[in-house]
């Protein structure tokens, strides 16, 4: 059997010979301030769990958010691209369009030109001969001229009406980017909201992992040193990338 005097557990002074094996400290002083440092462990370590609950579910929201937002980006980017090819398309088209309308009002002028002139010819040739070969090829003449005159006239409705579809369908590409932009921006906002939790998990981690040696830690604290060092090293190296 050991000579060796055993000490309290708290202040460490020697306790009397003839205290019984199971006591452990000097006096009821020594046992409330045990009994005290137990509770602020206690008190400390349901923090820390609440701490990392709340970074655990930050951390899983803020993935999925940087997820939905690359998706977003993604999407708009996609949408901006083919937006731009339509807008590149709507605009040749539209020149074409364009185009084509006063080349077809430049014939319609010119027939109705030409109908007023043969019209003209018409009349004089009645009011100064009889020949009727002459007012017969005059008549084949208006007719042909009324029915190029119908045709273009058709044909100029037809290009307004795609004038009219593209320029609705760029309107439509127009909301659409609107919207998605307005996405991406409400996705934006809901990642600003977790950042003061993830803020104050790191700063009172990184207390954590300076204020005590790592063989002195809880098995729970020394999981949550580990788990801020590996994410401060992960935000460094994302820090570098970044530059």
């Amino acid at each position: 059997m050991s000579n060796r005097p055993r000490i309290c557990s708290e202040c460490e002074s020697p306790l009397p010979a003839e205290a019984p094996p199971s006591r452990r400290y000097c006096g009821m002083p020594c046992r409330r301030r045990a009994s005290r440092r137990r509770e602020r462990r206690a008190a400390h370590e349901t923090e820390v769990a609440r701490l990392k609950r709340l970074l655990n579910e930050a951390t899983a929201r803020g993935d999925r958010l940087e997820s939905r937002l690359a998706t977003a980006r993604e999407r708009i980017e996609a949408t901006r691209t083919k937006m731009r090819r339509q807008a590149v398309k709507h605009r040749k088209r539209e020149r074409h369009a364009q185009r084509a309308i006063i080349d077809r009002l430049r014939t319609l002028l010119d027939t109705r030109d030409r109908l007023a002139s043969v019209t003209a010819d018409l009349e004089a040739a009645a009011s100064t001969q009889n020949d009727r070969t002459d007012l017969e090829v005059a008549a084949q003449q208006i007719v042909d001229l009324q029915k190029r005159l119908a045709t273009v006239t058709d044909r100029h409705q037809a290009l307004t009406g795609q004038h009219t579809q593209l320029r609705d369908r760029y309107a439509a590409l127009v909301s659409d980017y609107n919207k998605a932009a307005d996405r991406l921006n409400d996705l934006a906002r809901d990642r600003q909201r977790f950042r003061p939790v993830i803020e104050a998990w790191d700063t009172l981690a990184g207390r954590l992992a300076k204020s005590a040696k790592t063989t002195t830690l809880s098995a729970g604290d020394r999981a949550i040193v580990r788990m801020w060092a590996t994410w401060q090293t992960g935000r460094d190296r994302r820090r570098r990338a970044g530059q």
